[in-house]
């Protein structure tokens, strides 16, 4: 009877090995994959030329002045004639948050941000342009610590074909009415963030601190709120009455707010609705 035990023994330890075996070598074939689509070349094709390098990506002295990592920089497709754009992957030591920052440019001209997402519950490792949905128009896949993705669908979550911003705060931030956020950054003025009056607000990532700090905003058709309340998440900062017009109005922002994590907009009407066509912290 013991040496049937012992032989049932070794049994069960042989096929504990072979699953542990198996599950390895299913855990490196998943890592491979991964590695392979990273790497894979961004589609459309994008130019070679003057290669962007963590070393010499733009907005480098910024992203490491606010304590993060570039972990990748290279060219992206510029979805506008005559123009030359880069992504830039950044994220904080430990690989807990980062985000990327979009830019683009003229001939040698200095790129200015286009699109900039930060994530606070994941850091990015890097970025891919992607066509995810046949509509004929790249979309972006991150790949992120840990060996997940997330999708991002051009026209639904995002715009390239915008005009280049002077702000770096994040345009992925939370609002009262998240649906159609991006519509406020697209720099296309018959578009607009939608959202109930009450209680409306739109919360701005900033991890990359602000150097003017001055709030740029239009309005669009007939939901236009009256003022918009700066605050840190919890107090009022400072108050930006509004006109009602569609031209583009600016405010200077309390010093306060320049280094705050992130900036919430409350957008106050007397309507049923407010709108905000577009938006930029510079």
């Amino acid at each position: 009877m013991r040496h049937w035990s012992r032989r049932g023994l070794a049994v069960t330890a042989l096929v504990i090995v072979c699953v542990a075996l198996a599950c390895t070598k299913k855990q490196e074939e998943t890592a491979a994959e991964q590695k392979k689509e990273r790497e894979k070349p961004d589609r459309p094709a994008t130019s070679s030329a003057s290669a962007v390098t963590p070393e010499n990506a733009p907005f480098a002295p910024v992203i490491a002045g606010r304590g993060f990592q570039i972990v990748q920089a290279k060219r992206f497709p510029a979805q506008v004639d005559g123009r030359r754009a880069s992504i830039v992957v950044y994220r904080a030591t430990g690989g807990a948050r980062g985000g990327i920052l979009y830019v683009r440019g003229q001939g040698n001209e200095e790129p200015r941000p286009v699109w900039h997402w930060y994530f606070q519950d994941g850091a990015p490792d890097s970025a891919r342009a992607v066509e995810l949905n046949n509509d004929g128009l790249w979309d972006v896949r991150v790949f992120m610590a840990g060996g997940t993705t997330r999708d991002f669908l051009q026209e639904k979550d995002f715009s390239f074909a915008g005009a280049e911003r002077a702000g770096l705060t994040a345009m992925n931030g939370g609002s009262s009415s998240p649906d159609g956020l991006w519509k406020a950054f697209d720099a296309d003025t018959s578009t607009a963030w939608v959202a109930p009056s009450q209680g409306a607000f739109i919360d701005l990532p900033n991890p990359l601190g602000l150097a003017t700090g001055q709030l740029s905003v239009r309005l669009s058709g007939k939901a236009r709120p009256g003022k918009i309340e700066v605050a840190d998440g919890e107090k009022k900062l400072q108050e930006c009455d509004l006109d009602a017009t569609a031209e583009e109005q600016r405010f200077l922002l309390d010093p306060a707010v320049k280094d705050l994590a992130t900036i919430r907009l409350y957008v106050v009407g007397a309507g049923k609705s407010v709108a905000i066509s577009e938006l930029e912290i510079q």
